[in-house]
């Protein structure tokens, strides 16, 4: 395959995936060129160096799991709890949830022994918190009250990821629209939202 036909997304595509299985240790220029059939040097056609690979990483995870996600609730029309009870479902959203939470945890562990994935890791948890916050400060609560319950909430969903109890999917779902519910039950504007009948 020539250089010019493998992109750099998909080089960081392939990085990503042995970073879900393998860790970041695993994450090396001579293993993804294998895995890809390619050489070497396709890699320093479009990288400056594995640094730089591991910098697309984590702009593609803050991508894909907190930005568009956040843009996609903001633009959706959805009350203050379904978008609560979205957020708290995400972890049991299919193949493709269970990928990402695999992701996540191999970041996260990232970060333990890394300052620029530490650094990165850091930036989403913050930006994800106030987004939540926002929600719970639109619905009236005050600021430092927003804080707690978007901790609160965060907490659950991280939680979720890495905690696999079965595969009852279905009674995740109630639970998790019971503790939003619950969540939102006190909330100081005089109507507090109710869930939209609808699946999901």
């Amino acid at each position: 395959m020539a250089s010019n036909k493998l992109s750099r997304d998909e080089w960081i595509k392939a990085a990503v995936k042995v970073l879900s299985t393998g860790g970041i240790d695993q994450v090396r220029v001579d293993r993804l060129a294998k895995e890809l059939k390619i050489t070497r040097g396709s890699f320093y056609h479009h990288f400056d160096s594995r640094k730089d690979l591991l910098e697309g990483i984590l702009k593609r995870w803050r991508l894909r799991a907190t930005e568009d996600i956040i843009a996609r609730l903001q633009n959706s029309g959805e009350s203050h709890l379904d978008q609560i009870i979205y957020l708290m479902n995400l972890p049991i959203k299919g193949p493709e949830a269970a990928e990402a939470a695999s992701v996540e945890i191999s970041i996260r562990a990232w970060a333990r022994r890394d300052p620029l994935a530490r650094d990165a890791v850091e930036e989403v948890d913050k930006y994800r918190l106030s987004f939540i916050a926002r929600i719970f400060k639109e619905l009236g609560h005050p600021e430092q009250r927003a804080n707690d319950l978007a901790t609160l909430l965060y907490s659950y969903i991280v939680a979720r990821s890495l905690i696999h109890f079965d595969n009852n999917y279905e009674a995740r779902r109630e639970m998790a629209a019971r503790i939003a519910e619950f969540l939102v039950s006190n909330c100081p504007l005089m109507s507090c939202p109710k869930r939209e009948n609808r699946a999901g």
